[in-house]
């Protein structure tokens, strides 16, 4: 059983424009328009003037208010759901972010969930195994196949597997993607026959199976509005998120037998890791200890807690706490182009300097 401690959106990629909506009082009435267009057009209204009429839309949230009051139409006989709203829509006409459905409802995805458990482990391995001692003795037992990534990890400069990382984002011509998956590679499994690159069959964590929530009843959703804190005004955005106390089940196991089998094939240092430890208690540990620091940034004061979702911000979606800590870092992030102040394209010299708050409060935050 999971429970909601603070706002917490995962998108469908799709956004909500004012053709979609209406606001009523508190709540956000969203539009069946195939039903009102049709009704429209049995009314008397005529095509070519709605069709006008939806390629350049008035710069207003009540977009069919002039349609509803002249042919005394109410718009929640058009409603194909209706939510609360938490905070203040704009004056003009605003965009909501959806929320994931499946029929209708919202759900947790079962990847949302297993992604915010794997940023964790990755956090725990770097921390606990990543110096190069252990790095190279994890990867030596493949021979030649790796001994190109055990020079440049036993380069002089590097203590740990993350100076490696930083040492390789710095480089001219690599893109942080490549970076990553080398560092998935490394740490979660891998084959280096032909090149060295992460494989997914010799990845233990595919022994956790993590499964779709159960639907959740609609009224535990809202629109929030969202504010960036830390670059001064900003545009709000508005968001559909599970209101917090919402309770929600999701099944989490280990496949202790696909363990069994794979024990031979698993390799990485995540499997080297592991050595003598149960695979399910480490990966508890990990999330308690790497949201366990993340909370102590937001003064998030509950215990056993994960975070996900859309807002989250950058530090909990990687290992930026790990980073932040090297000496190369500052180079590498400004290299990178993180931190970038959208108003004067300038890189800011704190970083992360924003978050996004939902109604003051930082999004995405669950108690197990």
């Amino acid at each position: 059983m999971f429970e909601v401690l603070t706002p917490l959106h995962i998108g469908n990629g799709n956004e909500l424009t004012p053709v979609d909506f209406y606001p009523l009082g508190d709540r956000i009435i969203v539009l069946d328009t195939e039903k009102l267009i049709n009704d429209l057009l049995r009314l008397g209204v005529e095509v070519e003037e709605l069709l006008d009429f939806l390629r350049n839309p008035p710069g207003s949230l009540y977009l069919w208010r002039g349609y509803l009051e002249k042919l005394h139409l109410d718009p929640r006989n058009y409603a194909r759901y209706s939510l609360r709203i938490r905070g203040e829509l704009g004056r003009e006409s605003s965009r909501i972010k959806e929320f994931i459905k499946i029929k209708g409802k919202p759900y947790i995805p079962g990847t949302s969930l297993k992604g915010a458990i794997r940023t964790a482990v990755l956090y725990k391995v770097l921390k606990d195994c990543g110096d190069v001692p252990t790095v190279v003795e994890a990867l030596g037992k493949y021979g030649k196949t790796t001994g190109n990534i055990i020079r440049a990890i036993t380069h002089p400069g590097n203590q740990d597997l993350l100076d490696y990382y930083l040492f390789y984002l710095g480089r001219g011509n690599v893109r942080g993607k490549q970076a990553d998956d080398i560092l998935e590679a490394i740490v979660f499994g891998f084959e280096a026959e032909r090149r060295f690159r992460y494989e997914p069959k010799r990845d233990p964590m595919k022994a956790l199976i993590v499964r779709d929530s159960r639907l959740i009843p609609l009224d535990n959703l809202s629109v929030y509005e969202v504010r960036v804190v830390g670059w001064g005004s900003s545009i709000p955005i508005w968001v559909e998120a599970l209101d917090p106390g919402t309770r929600f089940e999701a099944e989490v196991k280990v496949d202790r037998e696909l363990l069994r089998i794979g024990s031979d094939y698993f390799n990485g240092l995540l499997w080297h890791c592991l050595a003598g430890e149960d695979f399910e208690e480490f990966v508890w540990k990990a999330v308690e200890e790497f949201y366990g620091e993340l909370a102590k940034l937001d003064n998030v004061k509950e215990r056993d807690v994960i975070r996900l979702g859309w807002g989250s911000g950058w530090i909990s979606m990687t290992v930026g706490i790990l980073l932040m800590r090297k000496r190369g870092w500052e180079r590498v992030r400004r290299k990178l182009g993180l931190g970038k102040n959208p108003h004067t394209n300038k890189i800011v010299e704190r970083f992360p300097k924003t978050k996004r708050l939902a109604n003051g409060q930082p999004m995405g935050w669950i108690k197990i």
